[in-house]
């Protein structure tokens, strides 16, 4: 066994799909699920989100386990986190204790949409024999935790004990306390044209394992996840500091430095459709260009589903999963999330044989 990590399971839905297949088939036919929401922007106009059908939490199966303190938005991202779940258990999930990391949205949103305690309750109702609750660990940095639990769980599966970790996130936009503070800064996209983005609501969760028996593996390959990179932006959403796009191209360097394959064809990205993030990969790309091909694709799957918030590192690097198994002619792809709080994070996925053991 090696030190590297793998991919073991992969879980996702979002307002174009209810699993990650069905999710990257409806992005290569340009599904796109924007919506006029009930809710209002300061202007008085509605504001466009993608949410999930409705039907999805109406369904009888659920035995969520109900709290009076939490709104829709709590129980839908409950419902999104424990239907993602379902999807890994029926790939077949270890037996043993095994760690759950959560990404999470940053305080300044007031974005705490799955509840832990609530939540952990649900997973052993559910029947997750591999869920103890004593590893159970959340990282509060927005659009790259994802990334930021990938780091964590490099250092933690590291050790002989355990071989697996699930990490993922489930974020929902359905309430005007999860919209206030983009709605402040005039960032929601509504009628008419504006630098703004469209909320979405949705889950991915992942396994990981250090061993690579345990890797999905489809025709005979596996996908391989390098360390990855992480890094700061000073001027980030939340400070006055002025913006230069250091820390992405920063977390890009690091994440590139130990892959050692061809110049890489396709980058999944956290773009949503305002201008500050396509300036920001703009200045990664330029710096980083000898590692990318003339024709590097840019793919920003916000355009179909929506901005998922803190699920949207997770849900990136799920469809990185499905595209590089769907190429024959790429061997690798980049995933890099930026948070709107100072955190970037990038990865390197790529595929790889599975060796005989």
């Amino acid at each position: 066994m090696d030190s590297s990590l793998y991919i073991a399971g992969t879980a996702m839905i979002c307002a174009i799909g209810a699993n990650p297949p069905m999710i990257h088939a409806a992005m290569g036919a340009g599904v796109n699920r924007y919506q006029l929401s009930r809710f209002k922007d300061a202007k008085g106009q509605p504001v466009r989100l993608a949410p999930v059908p409705a039907a999805v939490f109406a369904s009888p199966d659920w035995a969520i386990e109900e709290c009076d303190e939490h709104g829709e938005s709590q129980d839908h991202a409950l419902k999104l986190a424990l239907h993602c779940l379902a999807q890994l258990h029926q790939q077949g999930l270890p037996e043993q204790p095994t760690p759950l990391l959560l990404a999470m949205n940053e305080p300044e949103l007031q974005a705490h949409c799955l509840p832990l305690k609530t939540l952990a309750e649900n997973i052993r109702q559910a029947g997750h024999a591999w869920f103890t609750g004593e590893h159970l660990r959340s990282l509060h940095s927005g659009r790259a935790a994802g990334i930021e639990a990938l780091d964590f769980a490099y250092q933690y599966l590291a050790e002989p004990f355990p071989e697996s970790m699930i990490l993922g996130s489930s974020d929902s936009p359905s309430s005007y306390t999860r919209l206030d503070v983009p709605e402040q800064q005039g960032r929601l996209l509504s009628l008419g044209p504006c630098d703004g983005y469209a909320p979405g609501e949705g889950a991915a969760f992942l396994r990981l394992t250090s061993d690579p028996e345990q890797a999905v593996a489809r025709e005979g390959q596996i996908i391989k996840v390098h360390p990855p990179g992480l890094s700061d932006e000073p001027g980030h959403w939340f400070t006055e500091e002025p913006y230069r796009g250091e820390g992405l191209d920063q977390a890009v360097k690091q994440a590139l430095s130990s892959y050692a394959g061809p110049p890489i064809a396709t980058v999944f990205s956290s773009m949503n459709g305002e201008r500050y993030w396509a300036k920001e990969w703009g200045v990664a790309s330029l710096r980083n260009k000898e590692r990318f091909t003339e024709e590097a694709r840019v793919v920003h799957p916000a355009e179909y589903f929506g901005d998922l918030g803190s699920a949207t590192a997770p849900a990136l690097i799920t469809l990185a999963v499905e595209h590089l198994f769907s190429q024959a002619s790429e061997t690798a792809c980049l995933v890099y999330s930026s948070s709107d709080g100072p955190r970037r994070g990038a990865v390197v996925l790529e595929k790889q044989p599975r060796l005989p053991g």
